[in-house]
Order: structure tokens, then C-alpha cells, then sequence
């Protein structure tokens, strides 16, 4: 991962995340070593009955599609930075709402790469919008040596919006050079209740149809070269995502947790969205790469 030593980053709630650690460490010491954060119990046709690390046992849709393989006690929460044992990389994802950010003093902290929000789409009218500080955040990030990704915040209701919405990712990110993919996330927009906000242009979207937007908007931008990765946590992993139609694209995955814990794969892991990070005077995600991308 580089030098460690650099890795200055710190999260408010390291305090939280060590507590949390130390019952679920005491909680595995009881029952025992585990190797995998989601366990395969059984599997009947299209579904299988899984114990997850937190949630206990579960039933998910099944898929023959690969699963992930991390250890959880491979993963190592250090000064309030969070990696896996072998390759791991240190990012985070900014939009405009991080404000105006000092990349040299984000790639000095030991920060490894970027994910950088393009833009969105609006969720009343559906307009799309450039992030205003995508051209900064993204030259900027640039010259202080980060190799950088970018995501797209999606609210598309048919597969001409999600479409119209990859060619006006492709045409912004024409003049940079992407290591990290090119990403879309959407997702349902709920209450603070958690239920879905029946007013949101989204609420009528089937799950077999978000797939579909997601299919839509990645395969425009693989065909032109770029890598590619979909965002989604859980719930939407597990509850909406056809995922065995997504295999040719990396999962971003999305868990506030010590350790990841879904049973399918995924390439990059967001485990807070609370950073503090050098540089960056508001909070911010943070996500590590399982996988090395390369130019």
C-alpha cells in the first residue's frame, strides 16, 4: 500500500469503530475462527440461506456468479485508516458538497486515489447537472500525482435516460485519463424513516428495471474502453440488483462496518462517509480498493 507511516488520515469516529471491533472480536472468539464475513448455509434453487457476521442468517437471492473472499480479520483498522491484508488502496470520493479541497495536502496523508463525482440528475425535474467542481476537484487531483475514477449520481427512470446520461459522462471525462473506473450510482431516495420517498421520480423503478438502467449506462461507457463499477449496499445488493446480470462490471460496495460483509464480490469497499482528511475541511467518504487498477 505504500508507506504506512505516511497514512495520517483519521476518522471522528475511530473511537466508535475500535468499540464496535472489540464486541465483534469477542463475539468471534466465541463462537470460534471465521474465515468469511457471510457463510453459506444452504442453497435451495434461487435462493440460499446465508450467515452474515452481523446480520446472523439471512435468506438472498442465489446466483452462480464468484463471491467474495476476504478474511475479515484480514482487515485492520490503523490511526483511523482502514486496509486489508495484500494489496489495498486508500480513496476517497468527493463531489461539490466537500467544498474547495488542497490535493496536494489530500495525496501528502497518504490518500492513493480519487473517485470524482461528474455530475447528477436532478430528482424532481431530471435535469442532468455537471458537478461545479468536478473540472477542479479532477484537474487537481491530477497534478498532485492521484490517479483518479469518477462516478455519475444517477436518478434515470427509463434506458434513454440512463444512456443520455453515460454520453454526458463520456464527454466530460474526454480530456483526463481514468485509472479507476468509470461508476454510476443509483439509488432509491428514502425517508429518514428508511422507506422509500413516494414522491421521488424513482419510487416506481422495479428492481429488474434499475438493473437495467445500470446495464445500460455501463456497457456505453466499457464500449468505449473505460473500466467500470456500479455502487450499491446491501439492501440494494441483495433486495433490487439482478446481480448475475452486472458480472462484467466491478461492485463498489457500500458498509459502515469494522469489516465487509456481503456474500457476492466486489472490487472497492466505502466503509465510512464521515473521513477527515488533510486538505478537505468537511467529511468525506472513504473507500479501499481490493483490486490494483492500472493505466
Amino acid at each position: 500500500m505504500g508507506d504506512t507511516g505516511r497514512k495520517t488520515l483519521f476518522l471522528g469516529a475511530t473511537a466508535l469503530l475500535v468499540v464496535v471491533i472489540i464486541v465483534i472480536s469477542a463475539v468471534m472468539l466465541a463462537r470460534g475462527p471465521r474465515t468469511s464475513s457471510v457463510e453459506l448455509l444452504e442453497k435451495d434453487g434461487n435462493t440460499a440461506k446465508v450467515n452474515d457476521m452481523y446480520e446472523g442468517d439471512m435468506t438472498i437471492p442465489y446466483y452462480d456468479i464468484r463471491t467474495s473472499n476476504y478474511n475479515p480479520e484480514d482487515f485492520e483498522e490503523k490511526n483511523g485508516v482502514v486496509t486489508y491484508a495484500g494489496d489495498s488502496f486508500v480513496g476517497i470520493n468527493v463531489s461539490q458538497k466537500a467544498g474547495e479541497i488542497d490535493w496536494n495536502a489530500v495525496a501528502e496523508s497518504g490518500v492513493e486515489f480519487a473517485m470524482i463525482r461528474v455530475g447528477y440528475r436532478g430528482n424532481d425535474k431530471g435535469r442532468i447537472s455537471l458537478d461545479s467542481n468536478f473540472e477542479a476537484n479532477i484537474t487537481g487531483a491530477t497534478e498532485a500525482g492521484l490517479p483518479v475514477g469518477v462516478y455519475f449520481y444517477s436518478k434515470a427512470v427509463t434506458d434513454t435516460e440512463a444512456e443520455e446520461e453515460a454520453n454526458f459522462v463520456l464527454e466530460q471525462i474526454r480530456p483526463y485519463q481514468m485509472t479507476y473506473p468509470v461508476a454510476i450510482f443509483w439509488e432509491y431516495d428514502r425517508k429518514d424513516s428508511g422507506e422509500v420517498d413516494e414522491k421521488s421520480r424513482t419510487v416506481r423503478c422495479n428492481g429488474d428495471q434499475v438493473t437495467g438502467f445500470i446495464q445500460t449506462f455501463l456497457k456505453k461507457i466499457k464500449t468505449v474502453g473505460y473500466k467500470t463499477a456500479f455502487y450499491a449496499d446491501k439492501k440494494m445488493g441483495y433486495e433490487s440488483l439482478d446481480l448475475s446480470r452486472l458480472t462484467e462490471h466491478d461492485m463498489w460496495y457500500a458498509e459502515y462496518q469494522p469489516a465487509p460483509s456481503f456474500y457476492y464480490d466486489y472490487k472497492m469497499w466505502q466503509y465510512t462517509k464521515d473521513g477527515e482528511v488533510p486538505g478537505i475541511s468537511k467529511p468525506v467518504p472513504i473507500t479501499i480498493s481490493l483490486k490494483e487498477y492500472k493505466p
